[in-house]
């Protein structure tokens, strides 16, 4: 008897062994998720993607299960998933907690500003048994931002907008994780007054604003879309002097891993000068 005991015990050893050391099936519902599971070394876990996630290129193979807002369950639930991680920001998460309560295990994100990101990715760190290399992340990242902080420690701040959208005009307003690079990219956010996280502005008060740096991120890949555009209001001093920019969404609009990159790229735009012996990196 005891050695049956004995042998049992051994066997539930190397079965509890071989179940730990399985690859993870990792299920990512938003694309700044996707991002950090690849930059903490997890890619080749995740088994299924958001409709959006299209970084690193690699994803776009992937199986795709819907959105973080309208996540696709049976498609979930068919990719067999030990982990989904998707963003904490959505007010309707009916199928999360579905998924919940069938005993899936979730990890969620929030992205509303920069120390959110950060803890976001120690705990997608923390979740996929990648600790050290979150620690390493959130390093990097702190090293790019104390690098745009110096160049720019003795710059003055101009007054700036950040546009997301045209149709209607949505600006980058406080609360936001933009806003917090806004600033330490020594910018006066001219939306910030409203309070909104997003606010909705009229030519008419960005007109009486007067920006002297436009970010204009609305209008697709071509540079030369926001500028036409501003042309149209001669009297704006980014109009005048030539500082209407558009930027790439991806990946300043994405808050992942990238986010120290995407202070980079606009703190270039808003001070050149202070960065023409930099190297900026793009994806």
């Amino acid at each position: 008897m005891r050695f049956f005991r004995l042998a049992i015990a051994v066997c539930l050893f190397f079965l509890l062994a071989a179940v730990s050391a399985a690859p993870m099936r990792i299920v990512s519902l938003a694309p700044s998720v996707t991002e950090d599971l690849f930059a903490l070394g997890a890619g080749p876990e995740v088994v299924g993607v958001s409709r959006y996630c299209d970084y690193p290129p690699e994803v776009t193979k992937l199986p795709k299960v819907g959105t973080f807002l309208t996540p696709n369950l049976e498609s979930i639930i068919g990719l067999r998933p030990t982990l989904i991680a998707g963003l904490g920001l959505s007010s309707d998460q009916r199928e999360l907690r579905a998924l919940a309560k069938l005993g899936y295990p979730i990890v969620l994100a929030q992205d509303e500003s920069l120390d959110q990101i950060e803890d976001s990715i120690n705990r997608i760190g923390a979740a996929t048994g990648r600790e050290r290399e979150a620690r390493d992340l959130v390093a990097q990242i702190h090293s790019q931002i104390g690098e745009v902080r110096e160049r720019l420690a003795s710059a003055s701040a101009p007054r700036v907008l950040m546009l997301v959208g045209h149709q209607p005009m949505v600006a980058v307003g406080r609360g936001t994780y933009l806003d917090d690079l806004l600033h330490i990219a020594r910018a006066d956010n001219i939306a910030d007054v409203s309070g909104e996280q997003w606010p909705r502005l009229s030519v008419e008060y960005v007109i009486a604003m007067r920006p002297d740096v436009i970010l204009d991120g609305s209008m697709g890949s071509d540079p030369s879309r926001p500028v036409k555009y501003w042309d149209r209001y001669p009297t704006i001093p980014a109009v005048i002097n030539h500082r209407v920019f558009g930027y790439p969404d991806d990946p300043i609009l994405h808050a992942g891993p990238r986010v120290g990159q995407s202070l980079q790229m606009l703190a270039t735009l808003i001070h050149p000068a202070a960065f023409s012996t930099a190297k900026v990196t793009s994806r």
